[in-house]
């Protein structure tokens, strides 16, 4: 996940691009648990900080919180 990838429903793509970084380097430094729209259930996670300037989407594992 590149957060400087932008998509035309950003209405400003500069600012989106800035509050992604802000947002997705805080998330990967403090282990916050994140929750996203479109994915696979459950939808909850972490970010790792991945190559470059991307992320890696950690799933959260579900089978093991019974």
């Amino acid at each position: 996940n590149d957060p400087s990838v932008t998509i035309q429903f950003d209405s400003d793509t500069k600012a989106a691009e800035k509050q992604r970084k802000m947002a997705y380097a805080d998330a990967a430094k403090n282990g916050y648990l994140v929750g996203a729209s479109h994915l696979a259930f459950p939808g909850l996670g972490h970010l790792s900080k991945g190559g470059g300037n991307g992320y890696t989407w950690v799933p959260l594992n579900y089978s093991s919180l019974k």
